[in-house]
């Protein structure tokens, strides 16, 4: 439905209530910053199921070091946390048999760049919007009805409203475990 494959959604949900590990999935990847005056400074290819992969390339504006190259790093934040709750708010409609026509959907934030500058510890980003625009034939209560489930199991969401632990390393080159 509206190109959300439901059965092989409803296997995995069924699949995930016999064996919680079946839900799990492991992430990894990795990327090169680029030295070359003008490229893009970060660059990894994303692998998809089918084997192959897409190329993401990052680049500061030049106000922050950069050429401008590329989209910058928190585009991709921002654009893959909205893509992530769209695709929840799709698969909520799908799952629940309410035919999306369409939709769009935008992301706004207002970024303080102080901290990345060095200027303190002001916070990054007060808050994310995030705006659907759903075109369907089911009445306004059901649509939001949708919402509140998207805003309830979207995992971009959960990522953003909940503290991550993020645990860095560093290794000489060459120094790979």
């Amino acid at each position: 439905m509206h190109n959300v494959n439901t059965d092989a959604l409803r296997a995995t949900i069924a699949a995930a209530q016999a064996d919680p590990a079946a839900a799990l999935q492991q992430v990894s990847l990795g990327g090169e910053f680029q030295t070359e005056p003008g490229a893009p400074q970060f660059r990894t290819q994303i692998p998809l199921p089918d084997g192959s992969s897409v190329t993401f390339e990052a680049d500061f504006p030049g106000p922050m070091g950069g050429s401008g190259a590329a989209p910058n790093p928190l585009a991709y934040c921002f654009w893959g946390g909205l893509a992530c709750y769209a695709m929840s708010y799709a698969q909520e409609a799908a799952l629940q048999g309410v035919e999306l026509r369409g939709m769009r959907a935008r992301v706004s934030a207002q970024v303080d760049r102080r901290r990345a500058l060095g200027l303190g510890d002001h916070p990054v980003v007060d808050h994310i919007d995030w705006q659907l625009e759903v075109d369907a034939d089911a009445p306004h209560e059901k649509l939001e009805e949708l919402k509140a489930a998207a805003d309830a199991n979207c995992p971009g969401a959960w990522c953003i409203r909940n503290p991550v632990d993020l645990r860095t390393s560093l290794a000489p080159a060459g120094a790979r475990a």
